[in-house]
């Protein structure tokens, strides 16, 4: 299978670098924005980005900005395909004069790793969650791939740490790149009040009632089911529950979140949006976002695109959460309780209902407390801050 490409042959001279990434796929997600980002970025800098994936709707993103996008089966797992995309990597390597290698998943990553030790490119990944290890040392040695660089990225300190607990790795050969927001983009200024307006009357939510908003995919590690339980719990406060995002391949999640809702008393005030384009406009309208995760998130790209929105985040308290969240300034923490019968750390729906009805009750604080979550993304969690951080990655692997 050849490459199918969406732009014209790259052509670089012998001084401009040309940096290949590689994913999956360039669907909704943390690692499809992060890819894209970096290689706008990479072309404001006078280098040349080229992205591999097996396409999606963000394709138009990079042909938008004049960035070739190559075609391969690159979301596949299947060993075969991997080896295929080797050589296949390896040719577009070849034929653009590729000076480095950027692999953002872990199957795509053996591909791009195998493909530069073809070459003799060098290689460079950026760590995007935890990956798991409880399939012990195979496991192990599959997620082995995204640190087997010269240097590895990592995208938030709880990551870093997480390679250094589990990954022979030195501390210095591993840079942070914690996620970031285009404030340009991300600007609740943006949206006048009749727009805020007819975005609430969009998805019928009555004037005075807040507007609690729940993004990303529907998928069982988010902790949608953990939030519905505990809105149940101050069932006896006004508020409306915007979810959007579409469901994940457990499609079957849906329809038991749909029945738990039923169940609990609440259909009447949750709203399904799926998955949407306009999550700046439906947070711009919001009082409140919610981030549930029962799994510790690598990052947590939701709460800080909500916080740029001037809206404060109840979040389960771990992962990456705790370092884009401050604790009663920018939003709540819920704290986590040992759970003796999976020997796991989890989070009770009171828990969490604690925290909404302290945040629901204070409906003054919740707009001071959004001016200083917009306040802390625009000193920390840019992402010219976070593509300045994989450049300096890039230029240490290019010894530049």
């Amino acid at each position: 299978m050849s490459p199918r490409t969406s732009s014209p042959s790259v052509s670089r001279s012998d001084v401009t670098p040309v940096v290949l990434q590689v994913l999956p796929a360039l669907k909704d997600g943390g690692v499809e924005s992060s890819a894209i980002e970096m290689a706008s970025y990479i072309k404001k800098q006078g280098w040349q980005p080229l992205v591999a994936s097996a396409g999606g709707p963000k394709v138009g993103y990079l042909s938008a900005q004049g960035i070739p996008h190559l075609t391969l089966p690159l979301a596949s797992k299947a060993p075969w395909i991997i080896l295929g995309n080797t050589f296949r990597l390896a040719r577009i390597i070849r034929q653009h004069k590729v000076g480095l290698v950027h692999a953002r998943s872990r199957a795509p990553a053996w591909s791009a790793y195998l493909a530069s030790r073809l070459t003799g490119v060098p290689y460079v990944a950026t760590f995007h969650g935890t990956y798991g290890l409880s399939g012990g040392w195979l496991k192990h040695f599959y997620n082995s791939v995204m640190v087997r660089g010269p240097r590895v990225i990592a995208n938030s300190q709880f990551i870093r740490q997480h390679i250094l607990d589990n990954y022979a790795v030195e501390p210095a050969h591993i840079h942070v790149a914690t996620r970031g927001v285009d404030p340009t983009h991300w600007d609740p200024s943006l949206f006048a009040k009749t727009d805020i307006a007819a975005t609430r009357k969009e998805i019928d939510v009555e004037t005075g009632v807040p507007l609690l908003m729940m993004v990303g995919r529907i998928t069982r590690w988010k902790g949608h089911d953990l939030v519905l339980k505990a809105l149940a719990e101050v069932s006896d406060l006004p508020w409306v529950l915007a979810i959007a995002g579409g469901a994940d391949k457990d499609s079957a999640y849906a329809s038991q979140l749909r029945t738990l809702a039923e169940g609990l008393g609440l259909t009447s005030r949750i709203r399904w949006l799926g998955s949407r384009t306009d999550i700046p406009r439906l947070l711009a309208a919001g009082q409140l976002a919610l981030s549930g995760s029962t799994r510790p998130e690598a990052f947590g790209r939701v709460a800080i695109e909500a916080m740029a929105m001037g809206i404060p985040v109840v979040a389960t308290g771990h992962g990456g959460s705790l370092e884009t969240i401050i604790d009663g300034t920018t939003g709540w923490l819920v704290s986590p309780q040992a759970s003796a019968s999976v020997g796991l750390e989890a989070f009770a729906p009171q828990a969490f209902a604690q925290k909404l009805r302290g945040a629901l009750q204070n409906p003054s604080r919740l707009a001071s407390m959004g001016q200083a979550a917009r306040a802390h993304v625009l000193r920390s969690f840019t992402v010219e801050q976070c593509c300045a951080a994989e450049m300096q990655a890039y230029k240490a692997v290019l010894a530049l």
